[in-house]
């Protein structure tokens, strides 16, 4: 993070695990990232998809976001898992395949590039060649009588945005505790001095011009995606401004707020079931409850067809008696009653019957009616009472 000259001249660092801790002895911190990586990933050359996030600020740092990969292991070596190639290979893939990561393509000079297996990564995900850059590393240590000024001029296998090459500290210097300003220094005046890398156009070695294409390649990025990084905002604020919503004002102190309170989302669920049965247009409920039809409607469709197989023209009552049957039943209950007129008995005893094969359909209706009133009263009291699991 690019901090103003005069702010704060010495650069520091702070770990994500310790945000109140700044660092300004960079010996330290390479070995506090040592550290984390044993805690994390073991001693055993382990490699675990869980990061480690540091974050340094300096006037002389330009505002970028770099993640460091492992590179694609074949062989596991130690204690490292057997199928190592896999990981590596899906946890590179994962952060670049994003269109918006800038991919750091990092080829060995000394190596030949067309067996490298993060330039055949990077072609596979970034087919057009807009967001990927070439890194030449280990220049310094190529065989006598050789040099990687193809490589760097994009003479051998193309990048849209060509290479840069770089000249790290050595294990030998970091052993020796050569800083990482020394070592910039040494950088220059190892390519000022070199045969053939002194020669060569400016804009293609070192570490210098190396950050300041990514700053200019991270500025298109961001210029080409802003429109969608804008909805993208906008449609945060917009989800964090409901979840608000959804939350509502703080939660009263006093009992009388708190039963005004009780009042309130008690009311507000009476009318809103009322208007979701009675069918009234309402237009929060929408964002309540999920019904293609209004509870007045269902349930009058549901009652309407409770009895249609019985009002139908062709459908008689009588069909399930016989003449014989209402003989007899007129004769077991004709009682005391006047020649000629059928005793009322003899007809409550044919139309009971009758009156219990309706019983089952009306009482399947009222579970049915029931248990819909119960499932539209659930979902407007989750919705109502959602700040009060």
């Amino acid at each position: 993070v690019h901090v103003p000259h005069g702010q704060n001249d010495k650069p520091y660092a702070v770990f994500e695990k310790f945000k109140n801790e700044k660092m300004t002895d960079f010996d330290a911190v390479r070995n506090r990232i040592i550290s984390l990586t044993d805690d994390v990933a073991g001693k055993e050359k382990g490699i675990v998809d869980d990061p480690i996030v540091m974050t340094v600020y300096g006037y002389q740092c330009p505002d970028l976001t770099l993640i460091d990969l492992p590179g694609i292991t074949r062989i596991a070596q130690g204690g490292q898992q057997k199928n190592i190639e896999e990981i590596t290979k899906n946890m590179a893939t994962r952060y670049c395949k994003d269109d918006r990561t800038i991919i750091l393509c990092v080829i060995p000079a000394n190596q030949d590039m067309s067996t490298s297996d993060s330039l055949q990564m990077a072609k596979k995900l970034d087919p057009k060649g807009t967001r990927t850059l070439g890194v030449i590393t280990k220049i310094d240590i190529m065989d006598k009588g050789t040099n990687a000024k193809k490589m760097l001029l994009n003479e051998e296998i193309k990048l849209r945005l060509g290479y840069v090459g770089v000249k790290g500290r050595s294990k030998f210097d970091i052993d020796n505790n050569v800083t990482v300003k020394e070592g910039l220094d040494q950088e220059k005046q190892y390519f000022a001095s070199h045969p053939v890398y002194s020669t060569m156009p400016p804009g293609y070695v070192g570490t210098d011009i190396l950050s300041s294409k990514l700053t200019k390649i991270l500025y298109t990025a961001i210029r080409q995606h802003l429109p969608e990084i804008n909805k993208e905002i906008t449609l945060k604020i917009m989800d964090c401004e409901d979840r608000l919503k959804d939350l509502g004002t703080d939660l009263p102190a006093t009992t009388k707020e708190k039963m005004h309170l009780l009042w309130s989302l008690s009311t507000k669920f009476t009318e809103n079931f009322k208007n979701a049965i009675s069918g009234r247009y309402d237009p929060k409920l929408e964002a309540l409850i999920d019904q293609d039809v209004s509870g007045a409607a269902r349930i009058k469709a549901i009652f309407s067809d409770l009895y249609i197989n019985y009002l139908a023209e062709d459908y008689a009552a009588t069909d399930d008696y016989t003449d014989k049957d209402i003989q007899k039943a007129m004769i077991m209950h004709e009682g005391d009653s006047i020649p000629g007129f059928p005793s009322i008995d003899a007809f409550l005893y044919l139309l009971q019957p009758q009156l219990e094969k309706l019983k089952e359909p009306a009482m399947e209706v009222i579970t049915f009616t029931y248990g819909y009133l119960e499932d539209l009263a659930l979902q407007l009291l989750n919705k109502l009472f959602a700040r009060f699991p």
